[in-house]
């Protein structure tokens, strides 16, 4: 039902995430040279980690914009409806 309302919502999701896959693996490189440089062990460990990190919010707004945005579109009907009832007395 949703492809319907939204026919191109798949393909700009894997349009972004590979766009964000390639800008990730890019600012991953030039980060693993820098830590490389300073060969501190926090740093290096930093350096790894961060894109399951990015991964992980990524997933966390993937699930809870599309919850938003239907609690928004419930009480946008409800105030309508109560907008109507209230024209009716």
């Amino acid at each position: 039902m949703a492809s319907n309302q939204y026919p191109f919502w798949t393909h700009d999701t894997v349009a972004a995430a590979v766009l964000a896959g390639v800008g990730t693996a890019s600012f991953q490189s030039r980060l693993d040279a820098w830590a490389g440089k300073l060969n501190v062990p926090a740093v290096t460990a930093l350096v790894h980690g961060w894109p399951m990190l990015l991964i992980f919010v990524g997933l966390v707004l993937l699930v809870i914009h599309p919850m938003a945005e239907m609690r928004a579109s419930r009480a946008n009907i409800a105030g309508n409806a109560a907008g109507k009832l209230n024209e009716l007395r």
